[in-house]
């Protein structure tokens, strides 16, 4: 389930999506299942912050819908 065809942001790193980074892509290897959704991240301090700090998931549902 850790692909990218699977994930939101087409496998790019979520909470580098939320900084406004467009070009960060993922392993495979951190991933978090939120509401049914695979968010991948780039190591686990991406994935972290997106845990523990507010509005990540709609900043970068605001910067991906910019593409």
């Amino acid at each position: 389930m850790n692909q990218s065809s699977n994930s939101e942001f087409d496998g790019h790193c979520a909470f580098a999506e939320s900084l406004g980074k467009k070009d960060v892509m993922c392993n495979g290897k951190n991933s978090v299942v939120q509401q049914g959704k695979t968010y991948q991240f780039s190591n686990p301090v991406a994935k972290l912050l997106w845990l523990v700090l507010p509005g990540r998931k709609q900043k970068a549902e605001s910067t991906w819908s910019t593409i």
